[in-house]
């Protein structure tokens, strides 16, 4: 998604991507329910800060990918 992205404290780039949530969830095989995201981002599990925009959540995709990295190491 490539679009200006507010938050009440800074600006986001707008050429930077974001994933959604349905698009995380999407990343594992098979797909996770939203309410698994929210368990590990509030056990620490998923390290990711989320941009809100409106009432929906926007995640940076190197973000993410830093984290499915480390999950999938930490889990070997």
């Amino acid at each position: 998604m490539k679009a200006y992205i507010k938050t009440e404290t800074e600006l986001i780039n707008p050429d930077a991507d974001y994933y959604s949530l349905s698009e995380i969830r999407k990343l594992f095989n098979p797909p996770i329910s939203y309410v698994t995201i929210w368990r590990w981002q509030k056990n620490g599990t998923l390290r990711l800060t989320p941009y809100v925009y409106g009432s929906k959540k926007y995640y940076h995709i190197d973000e993410v990918n830093q984290e499915l990295k480390r999950h999938k190491q930490s889990n070997k």
